[in-house]
């Protein structure tokens, strides 16, 4: 199957996530900041990475920025996974990069559908 590359600064939804997609038969990598997603993208080279926007060091717009700034990953669809979820979030989220925007909280089924859209 797919490399994916999770990050997500909660325990509780990195492990949820990461284990339903392994679940999958996906190759999960694990990352809890921004800095830390970027890091694992590059050396993975992933197929799709799940990002939430809200993360300490570098949150998820800024490491989605970096991962579209460079031509080595700007392919890489990033799915956002987030809580934000007022007026205008979205639209920054996409113009930092992100493909797809699923807000907090959410069904992983969700998840599932737009990780399969993007594979």
């Amino acid at each position: 199957m797919a490399r994916i590359v999770v990050a997500d600064d909660d325990p509780d939804i990195l492990n949820i996530v990461s284990m339903s997609l392994e679940a999958m038969g996906h190759e999960v990598v694990r990352a809890i900041d921004g800095r830390e997603a970027v890091e694992r993208v590059k050396a993975t080279s992933p197929e799709l990475v799940v990002m939430d926007l809200m993360m300490p060091e570098m949150n998820g717009y800024e490491a989605t920025a970096a991962l579209k700034a460079d031509p080595a990953t700007a392919d890489i669809p990033v799915l956002a996974l987030t809580a934000k979820a007022m007026r205008g979030d979205e639209e920054r989220g996409r113009q930092a990069g992100v493909d797809a925007y699923i807000t907090k909280p959410f069904r992983i089924s969700q998840v599932i559908e737009v990780v399969n859209q993007y594979l």
